[in-house]
């Protein structure tokens, strides 16, 4: 059996597909992936250029570039091409790209579109915003393409997401979260609360004063903290204090077991990794047109954490840290996500159970 996946590095969509493939592939699957740069993941990769122009870390990543990923009529041709020449026994397409899913079910084999963040995004701001009436004079209303598919898996966590009960999502399935997560290590009596600090991968401008306003509140605040900035180009140095770390890239799972609050930029992929370790978060949405302000709000809604504006000053954000750390009730409600998380069946093995499901369907019963 052969699955092929098509994406594109635009940041949090990019672990959570390789983490059903790489069950996939466990399960003797044969996987490829297309779209991702040469050394980003081991799995064969046939060519899809215009994906690899638009990569998160690299200076291609124009409107041009973005357009012909998205709505061109020759991506929707290259795919089309491309899938009749590998000749996989499904297709599985990344629910951002309309053309690449225009061109994937032109061919006679089952498509399956992945959703990595909240069903309530795709609905609500993607599909019925300003993106999706961009779309629909091309052909390529989201959520007209995404009812053509075999299937719709939501790679996030049912109960969490606000559009769970959206009549535009009805027949979709809510994988969970292919994150995981571990208990929270014991701590020392009197030790002090651990902070881990985490914006987005992607180098969207202006992170640097975001990253020092949190800086400059956490120094005033009895707490240890770790900031890791992924690796981005920031433009300048980003100085620490005497009770904060300043890391390029670390690995936040190897991380989270130690921390009593995370603050991240909303990223879907980060925020469930931190729920599935049982550690609240404070939200500042870096990217105003994804879906960080709703998992914000989301978050606090559901008082597992909170959100400020990006624009947030130090005091407070030191005083909504202050707050998070001495909530008695919110720590409770985040340890029972945690454990809700972890005793569910990850996500990537349900999502591979429905890909394989799919991909052995008779198209043509009796």
């Amino acid at each position: 059996m052969k699955i092929l996946f098509l994406t594109a590095d635009l940041g949090g969509n990019v672990p959570p597909t390789l983490a059903v493939a790489e069950e996939l592939t466990r399960r003797g699957v044969d996987v490829e992936v297309a779209g991702l740069k040469d050394g980003h993941t081991a799995f064969h990769q046939p060519p899809f250029r215009v994906a690899v122009a638009v990569g998160v870390k690299g200076p291609a990543k124009s409107p041009g570039a973005m357009f012909r990923l998205l709505a061109s009529r020759r991506t929707s041709a290259e795919v089309a091409e491309l899938v009749a020449e590998r000749r996989p026994d499904l297709v599985v397409v990344d629910c951002m790209l309309p053309a690449p899913i225009r061109g994937a079910l032109r061919g006679d084999v089952p498509v399956v579109v992945l959703f990595h963040t909240f069903g309530a995004y795709w609905t609500r701001s993607f599909d019925r915003g300003p993106f999706g009436r961009i779309l629909a004079p091309l052909g390529l209303r989201p959520s007209r393409l995404w009812a053509r598919a075999a299937a719709r898996l939501l790679l996030t966590d049912a109960e969490l997401d606000p559009g769970r009960d959206d009549p535009a999502l009805a027949g979709s399935v809510w994988t969970g979260t292919t994150e995981k997560g571990e208990q929270q290590l014991p701590r020392q009596d009197g030790a002090r609360p651990r902070v881990l600090v985490a914006l987005s991968s992607t180098n969207w401008p202006g992170m640097l004063p975001v990253y020092r306003r949190i800086v400059a509140a956490l120094s005033e605040l009895p707490v240890d903290a770790v900031v890791t900035t992924g690796g981005v180009d920031l433009g300048a140095e980003l100085d620490g204090a005497a009770n904060v770390e300043i890391l390029g890239w670390a690995d936040h799972g190897a991380l989270l077991p130690t921390m009593d609050l995370m603050i991240g930029h909303g990223g879907h992929s980060s925020t469930m990794k931190s729920l599935a370790h049982g550690v609240p978060l404070l939200v500042l949405p870096i990217n105003p047109t994804a879906d960080q302000r709703l998992i914000g709000q989301t978050l606090t809604d559901a008082g597992l954490g909170a959100w400020l504006p990006k624009s947030a000053a130090p005091e407070k954000i030191r005083d909504a840290t202050r707050r998070i750390l001495a909530d008695g009730e919110l720590r409770a409600r985040i340890a029972a996500t945690g454990d809700r998380f972890r005793a569910h069946t990850p996500g990537s093995q349900i999502a591979a159970d429905a890909l394989i499901a799919v991909s052995t369907r008779d198209p043509h019963p009796l």
